[in-house]
């Protein structure tokens, strides 16, 4: 195999490498859209549970007092009610959390893979100025040989 040879077959795979490593990054970029947009419904999601935890946490008092029951009862059930709907309202907030460490996570991932690329970018332009090189070393050789 003559040099030449050597050196295109080099180039395509330093090609398929940067094509891989501009196809991380894009799917890195992807899920850094993905987690935000899942942190903002998670926010939302929050936001909205506590706005209407008032009602929902009247909505399940006036269920529990009726009329007829068992008075010790109730009271164990409204206990309930108000646990129950602080725990929405912690859940929600822990969903929250999730979804922006998730967002960090990817927007680093984003990050270690654009700087990947940017590796492969600057060692595809070296090679390529070096190849250039090569290609007008053998024209002045073979210029020099006629």
């Amino acid at each position: 195999m003559s040099k030449l040879k050597k050196i295109d077959k080099l180039l395509q795979v330093k090609e398929l490498r940067r094509r891989l490593a501009e196809m991380e990054a894009a799917r890195a970029k992807r899920e850094v859209a993905i987690a935000n947009n899942a942190l903002i419904e998670a926010q939302n999601e929050a936001l909205y549970i506590k706005e209407t935890s008032v009602e929902r946490r009247h909505e399940r008092l006036t269920q529990v007092v009726q009329a007829g029951q068992n008075p010790a009862l109730q009271n164990a059930r409204l206990v309930n009610v108000y646990a129950i709907t602080d725990e929405e309202i912690q859940n929600a907030n822990f969903k929250t959390t999730l979804h922006a460490e998730q967002l960090s996570e990817a927007a680093e991932r984003l990050k270690l893979e654009q700087q990947k690329l940017a590796r492969f970018l600057q060692l595809e332009e070296r090679t390529r100025k070096l190849c250039d090189r090569l290609i007008e070393i053998q024209k002045v050789e073979a210029a020099r040989a006629e």
